[in-house]
């Protein structure tokens, strides 16, 4: 594969050429109740041309498979001088690298055949069952893949690596007396089932499900609100990671400016691709940048932002490592990979002191924002009576401008952990890219809590 690339790319003509091909294994195993609807693999090629000559704009061609990748830079260069009138791209300055997977692969999740696959899948739901006799339904998909990923730039740089994940998405129905509540739930880790090994997950989100039958209804009003690891991990991915990825000239930016005042001095927000074994690390990005931790929000002021080499040439700043391709075809943009919330001081019960009311909010049913504003639907809920957790609710939902969410923040303890769900952002044309989130514990004052759709 490594000579077919590097022959295209010495036929091109343009200044700047890069040649990114990208196969995907993968397997799915559906359940609906314990009746097993699907069982299937794939196998999926694709990649992107892409060439700049001074003064130019971008040219791009997708493609699908491994023929004619000189045809496709050469299409990709003509695109590019038709968009000269374009602003003309600029990039930032990266080394050369080369890396090549040279190690085996450990807990190839292909070692494993569709019928072990399909077997641990009805193990799941059988755990499900058997978890409580209200359990009336339940959805499960268990997903592996490999990918393996080439890339290859008129500037010298080589990467060849290989990502092997997991992930498993549950949604468990309980009912009793006519009512009825459901839990989702979900894991996605880095390498094969081996990883999974050991991990509960079917008996935890089938206890949630039958825990929301006896949770009453949140009575609307402002909170002090004190958030889980996870909920405190989607909160800061969407209020600040995604007001951290600068625009191109003549696009529409929401970007936070260097220099803003977010939260309070506690509030210390980073990302970083590099951390080890994440769902979503890596070596590299999609343009050949070495990945490395960028700090976004620093003791509660903005203070860095996501680059690709382009957003990073116009900002006078170095790439972070963040440019990913959201589809096999698809150009590199800025975007977050593993968010996290710094350590603090303390533990839970150190938040909880002295909250007289409050609701404590565990799990994340639903995290979404449009424009500034921001809506939190909570998977699990209790209220705080005298500083101590009392009686589950249901219903909670935190929503209203995101800012001023952030500068509610009060205290973040110190029990920071990694977030092990199998979370997706979704950004419009830029398209879908793996997450992870980490966080510790975090308390909000004053926060209007609705009762959202149970």
């Amino acid at each position: 594969m490594k000579a077919a690339l590097l022959d295209a790319l010495s036929q091109s003509r343009a200044g700047y050429s890069e040649l990114r091909l990208r196969r995907v294994w993968s397997s799915t195993v559906l359940i609906r109740d314990r009746a097993v609807e699907t069982v299937g693999s794939s196998l999926e090629t694709g990649g992107l041309a892409r060439c700049c000559s001074p003064g130019t704009g971008w040219g791009s061609v997708g493609f699908t498979g491994v023929e004619r990748l000189a045809g496709r830079l050469l299409k990709a260069h003509e695109l590019s001088l038709a968009a000269a009138s374009r602003i003309p791209v600029r990039l930032a300055p990266i080394p050369i690298r080369q890396l090549e997977q040279t190690d085996p692969i450990r807990d190839d999740p292909r070692a494993s055949g569709l019928p072990e696959k399909r077997r641990r899948a009805e193990a799941l739901a059988e755990a499900v069952f058997a978890a409580d006799r209200r359990v009336s339904s339940a959805r499960i998909v268990c997903r592996d893949e490999l990918s393996e990923t080439w890339l290859a730039t008129s500037e010298g740089t080589w990467v060849h690596e290989l990502h092997p994940s997991v992930s498993i998405a549950l949604l468990v129905v309980a009912e009793e007396a006519g009512n009825v509540e459901r839990a989702l739930g979900s894991i996605g880790l880095r390498g094969g089932w081996g990883a999974a090994d050991g991990i509960t997950l079917s008996a935890r989100v089938a206890a949630i499900a039958v825990e929301r039958l006896h949770a009453k209804p949140v009575r609307p009003g402002r909170y002090t609100v004190v958030l889980d690891p996870a909920a405190a991990g989607a909160l800061v991915h969407r209020a600040v990671a995604h007001f951290a990825r600068p625009a191109l000239p003549g696009a529409d930016s929401d970007v936070l400016p260097v220099g803003t005042r977010v939260g309070p001095e506690c509030l210390t927000v980073g990302d970083d691709p590099a951390a080890e074994g994440l769902w979503a690390s890596s070596r590299c990005d999609d343009e050949g940048t070495a990945s490395r931790r960028t700090v976004l929000v620093q003791n509660g002021v903005v203070l860095g932002h996501l680059h690709s080499r382009e957003t990073a040439a116009v900002s006078g700043h170095a790439p972070t490592g963040h440019a990913r391709a959201g589809s096999l075809r698809g150009a590199p943009h800025p975007r977050a990979t593993n968010t996290y919330l710094s350590r603090g001081e303390g533990t839970l019960e150190d938040l909880l002191e002295g909250v007289s009311t409050g609701v404590y909010v565990s799990d994340v049913l639903t995290c979404v924002g449009k424009d500034d504003q921001f809506a939190l639907r909570a998977g699990r809920a209790w209220m705080i009576r005298e500083g101590r957790l009392a009686e589950p609710v249901k219903g909670v939902q935190l929503g209203g401008e995101l800012l001023a969410l952030l500068g509610r923040v009060d205290a973040v303890a110190g029990d920071f952990v990694w977030d092990q769900g199998s979370a997706r952002c979704r950004d419009g044309a830029a398209g879908v890219v793996t997450i992870s989130t980490g966080a510790p514990h975090l308390r909000l004052v004053d926060v209007l809590v609705g009762e959202g759709n149970s």
